[in-house]
C-alpha cells in the first residue's frame, strides 16, 4: 500500500490531526534553524520571522490539545489561539516593513530553478490550504483553526515566491518595496484572522447548524411550509459559493431543523467543465479569495439571522434539550 493510499483511507479528522502534528515539527525546526541564524549573523529581522514560527506552533499546538484534552475550556483555549496568530501577524507586518522603510535594505538572490520549484511548491500549500479550509466547514472550531494557520503559512509562502521571482527578473522594477507590501497584506490578512478566530464561536455556524422552534401563530407560518410540512429556508445567495439553507420538519407545533450548504459552482459542474476550472484556478484565484472575504463577511452569524428571521414570521426558538 502506498502511502497516498494510506492518508485517503484515514478520516478527514486525523488526517487533519496528522499533518498538524507533522508541521508543528517543521515549525519547531525553522524556528530554531532561524534563533540559531538571527544570534549567529546578529540578525534581529531574523530574530522576528523567528518568533513568527514560534507563534504559530504555539497557536496550532493549542488547537491540537484542544481536540485531546479538556483540561482547559474551550474559551480559554479560543483566545490564546487568537493571541498567538493576532502577535504572529503583527510581527510578520513588522518583518514586512523593513522592505519599505529601509531603502538600502538588500534582497536575497534566488535562480530560476529554486524560484519555480518555491513556486510550485506555494501554490501547491496554498491550493491545498484553501480546499482544506472549505472542507472543514461542518467540523469544529479547532479543525477550522487548524486550516486558517495552514492557510497564514500558505500566505507566507507566497511572499517568498514573490521575492525569489522578483529576485531575478529584472523588468519588475522595485523589487523590494513590492516584497514589503505584499508581507505587509499578509501580515494584517493573519490579523483580520485572528480576530475572526476570536469571534468565530458566536458569529459561525460550526455548532450552531441544529435550530429547534415553535410556531406561536400558525397564520403567518403555514405559508413556510410544502405539502410534506418540510420547510425550506434560503438564508444566503451565491452563484459561486455554497449558499445557506434551513431545511426543518415540522413534529405538531415543533420545527426541528439544521443549517445545510448548498454545492457550490465547482460541485455542480460536470467532470470537464471541472477540468477547465482547474486549468483556469491561476487566473481567477484572487479574484476568487476577495469575493470569498466578501461573502464570509455577508453570511456573518447565519444562524442569529435565522433566529430573526423566523420570530418574524410566528415562530419563537426553544431550547434543543427541550425538543
Amino acid at each position: 500500500m502506498s502511502i497516498i493510499d494510506f492518508f485517503k483511507k484515514i478520516d478527514f479528522t486525523k488526517r487533519t490531526k496528522i499533518f498538524a502534528f507533522i508541521s508543528l515539527f517543521t515549525n519547531l525546526f525553522l524556528g530554531i534553524a532561524k534563533f540559531i541564524g538571527a544570534f549567529y549573523f546578529n540578525n534581529y529581522f531574523l530574530f522576528a520571522a523567528a518568533l513568527f514560527n514560534v507563534f504559530i506552533l504555539l497557536a496550532k499546538g493549542e488547537c491540537l490539545l484542544g481536540l485531546k484534552s479538556k483540561r482547559r475550556s474551550f474559551k480559554v483555549r479560543n483566545f490564546l489561539i487568537f493571541v498567538f496568530l493576532l502577535t504572529a501577524g503583527i510581527i510578520y507586518t513588522i518583518y514586512s516593513l523593513r522592505l519599505i522603510i529601509y531603502a538600502n535594505y538588500s534582497t536575497y538572490e534566488f535562480t530560476k530553478e529554486l524560484a519555480i520549484l518555491i513556486s510550485v511548491v506555494s501554490f501547491v500549500e496554498l491550493g491545498v490550504a484553501i480546499f482544506g479550509l472549505i472542507r472543514v466547514t461542518k467540523y469544529g472550531h479547532f479543525y477550522r483553526d487548524i486550516k486558517i494557520i495552514n492557510l497564514v503559512s500558505a500566505l507566507t509562502a507566497l511572499v517568498l515566491t514573490e521575492a525569489a521571482i522578483t529576485s531575478f527578473a529584472t523588468v519588475i522594477k522595485y523589487t523590494r518595496l513590492n516584497n514589503g507590501y505584499f508581507g505587509v497584506i499578509v501580515g494584517i490578512i493573519t490579523i483580520i484572522l485572528s480576530i475572526f478566530v476570536f469571534f468565530a464561536p458566536v458569529l459561525s455556524i460550526i455548532d450552531r447548524e441544529h435550530n429547534v422552534y415553535k410556531i406561536v401563530d400558525f397564520e403567518k407560518s403555514k405559508a413556510y411550509f410544502n405539502e410534506s410540512n418540510i420547510l425550506e429556508l434560503p438564508l444566503s445567495f451565491s452563484h459561486i459559493f455554497r449558499r445557506y439553507k434551513f431545511v426543518a420538519y415540522l413534529k405538531g407545533d415543533i420545527v426541528d431543523g439544521h443549517i445545510q450548504l448548498t454545492p457550490n459552482i465547482y460541485q455542480k459542474a460536470n467532470p470537464y467543465v471541472k477540468i477547465i476550472l482547474i486549468i483556469l484556478l491561476p487566473i481567477y484565484l484572487l479574484p476568487i479569495i476577495i469575493l470569498r472575504f466578501i461573502y464570509l463577511f455577508r453570511t456573518i452569524n447565519i444562524p442569529k439571522k435565522l433566529d430573526i428571521n423566523m420570530e418574524q414570521h410566528g415562530f419563537i426558538k426553544i431550547n434543543k434539550n427541550n425538543s
